[in-house]
């Protein structure tokens, strides 16, 4: 378990500090290649409490950054220049911040991992006649990683396992979630595509954010992301109610015939 120290961030929100191995657990980097980021300048040291190192979160979205490049396939030598030229003549904290933004979303939505046992526990089901590890496999809400599943979205995974335990048919529940995981990504990346080549309009190829403009960009980001989140559920939460309120009409009307076949006699 992660413990940690709680300070305040640049946007009013707080960040948790980490011991070396600590961050290595957090951001899935190992402790030697985060000793080596910091050697190559990448990754800043940490702050010293005694002879303990400190690292923050701000260290935790750098690290994310860094991962993210790598799948991309950029070298360690072309993020050390694009975080070079990323950090001249510019507020630290500002880009630091920044990188908390973007690189932090992942974190509303992380991904875990499960045993067969523990997947076939968390979706118990009384309808025997169907594999939901194997329907949730088909969903998309996990994938095999060896012996074991992982959950890319466990708030999602986690979300369908209490509607199955509720009582909600297990497979109607399943499509749910893949119907709705494919029409939110379409939707969500032609806006997020859009915004991008909106704040990129009229931008030359090299351009970077100022240092007034990486705290402006930052929060926009953040509104952006926090808004939709509610966009979203606000239309699922109405739709849920119109159609609820729509089948309640229908069961009403279904048993009205009984009821005044009932008082006749």
């Amino acid at each position: 378990m992660v413990t940690y120290v709680v300070r305040h961030s640049i946007q009013g929100g707080q960040l948790a500090e980490f011991r070396i191995d600590e961050l290595a657990q957090a951001s899935g980097v190992s402790v030697r290649n985060i000793r080596a980021y910091q050697d190559s300048g990448i990754l800043h040291p940490p702050k010293r409490q005694g002879r303990v190192g400190i690292y923050s979160d701000d260290h935790l979205a750098r690290l994310r950054l860094i991962a993210g490049l790598l799948k991309r396939g950029y070298t360690a030598t072309n993020i050390g220049e694009l975080l070079r030229a990323w950090e001249d003549g510019r507020d630290l904290s500002n880009i630091l911040g920044l990188e908390q933004v973007v690189t932090g979303i992942a974190d509303a939505a992380p991904s875990t991992y499960l045993t067969a046992d523990q997947l076939r526990e968390l979706l118990n089901t009384a309808d025997a006649a169907h594999d939901t590890s194997a329907s949730a496999v088909q969903a998309g809400l996990v994938e095999h990683d060896g012996d074991r599943y992982r959950a890319p979205n466990a708030r999602l995974l986690h979300a369908v396992a209490t509607l199955i335990r509720a009582g909600a048919p297990a497979q109607a529940v399943f499509a749910f979630s893949a119907q709705l995981r494919a029409a939110v990504d379409t939707t969500v990346h032609k806006f997020v595509t859009a915004v991008a080549a909106d704040i990129l309009r009229d931008k030359q190829p090299d351009w970077m954010p100022t240092g007034t403009e990486i705290p402006q960009l930052a929060e926009y980001v953040s509104t952006i992301t926090t808004q939709t989140e509610s966009a979203a559920a606000a239309v699922v939460t109405h739709d849920i109610g119109r159609y609820l309120d729509a089948a309640l009409g229908d069961y009403i009307a279904r048993i009205m015939p009984h009821l005044q076949q009932s008082e006749k006699q």
